[in-house]
């Protein structure tokens, strides 16, 4: 067998691959003793010869083995590269600091949850690799030369496609995240500089949706509008659960904020929920976690 993978803007990497190639032969079950390669700076290709042995299958085998090789290639040298491209050139990111972090969460989001045994690389990597390796060693066994740029430019574009998917959810993410610390900075902000209302504010949330405030007497503590609930926070049926998360959030803050406490305990089974996490995040020293409910 004889082939020829060429990759003329980045030798660097070239060579990463040829090491890659070459690997993968000499560690296999049945190692190559009589392998060939000729790694070509000028013309940025590598060129393998090496004996398959008969039948129709063993150059299957071989495709295969070489296929998941530029696969894995592919998902470790070259995705991080187009993610990267993509930031520059659609989103004009010029931060290289701020494009690793949107890279990382770009390649997490196609990567996925990681497997049961806790691998860690996620089921998304893996269902790429091996798609990826099935359209490598397809070509390989029709054609002996292969152009990784032009492969991956006009005969991956559903992976280039799925590729930019991620890239476009990570900037949304990142973007919503900076909102959102904005507007903690901001609700912080108006914490510190704002007239102390109440001297003691506790938070009973015994789980999920479910929310009382009580005084420093242990009383509902006052509001104006509604009427106290003892599951206040809780959403009409039906509602999605995003929304249902968000009104609850605003609801508690909200509240809080307009008693305006010199002291917050709060007392939670769920120390790392979202509204929790919120209420710590705006009052700071304020508040205080506890884990079970008061006794009154």
């Amino acid at each position: 067998m004889e082939f020829v993978v060429a990759y003329a803007s980045d030798p660097p990497s070239l060579e990463r691959l040829a090491g890659m190639l070459g690997r993968t032969f000499v560690e296999a079950d049945d190692p190559v003793d009589s392998i060939q390669w000729e790694l070509s700076q000028e013309d940025g290709v590598i060129r393998c010869q090496f004996p398959i042995g008969p039948g129709p299958q063993a150059k299957k085998r071989s495709c295969d083995r070489v296929g998941k090789v530029l696969a894995e290639y592919t998902l470790s040298e070259q995705e991080p590269s187009l993610l990267r491209k993509l930031f520059r050139s659609k989103f004009g990111l010029k931060d290289e600091m701020e494009a690793d972090a949107l890279i990382a969460e770009a390649v997490s989001l196609l990567d996925g949850e990681p497997d049961a045994v806790g691998g860690w690389m996620g089921r998304g990597r893996e269902r790429r690799l091996q798609k990826l390796a099935a359209r490598f060693s397809r070509y390989l066994e029709e054609h002996e030369r292969l152009n990784l740029e032009g492969f991956l430019r006009f005969r991956l574009a559903d992976y280039r496609a799925e590729v930019k998917e991620a890239a476009e959810a990570a900037i949304e993410e990142r973007m919503m995240e900076r909102q959102y610390q904005e507007f903690m900075s901001l609700l912080k902000s108006m914490v510190e500089w704002q007239e102390t209302r109440t001297s003691t504010v506790h938070v009973l949330h015994s789980g999920g949706h479910a929310f009382r405030l009580l005084d420093e007497e242990m009383r509902p503590l006052e509001q104006t509008g509604e009427a106290e609930s003892d599951t206040m926070g809780h959403s009409k049926a039906g509602e999605e659960e995003g929304r249902e998360e968000a009104e609850e959030e605003s609801l508690v803050v909200s509240r809080l904020l307009a008693a305006s406490p010199r002291q917050l305990y709060i007392h939670t089974p769920e120390p790392e929920s979202q509204v929790i996490r919120t209420i710590i995040g705006i009052f700071g020293d304020r508040a205080e976690l506890y884990p079970d409910l008061p006794a009154h």
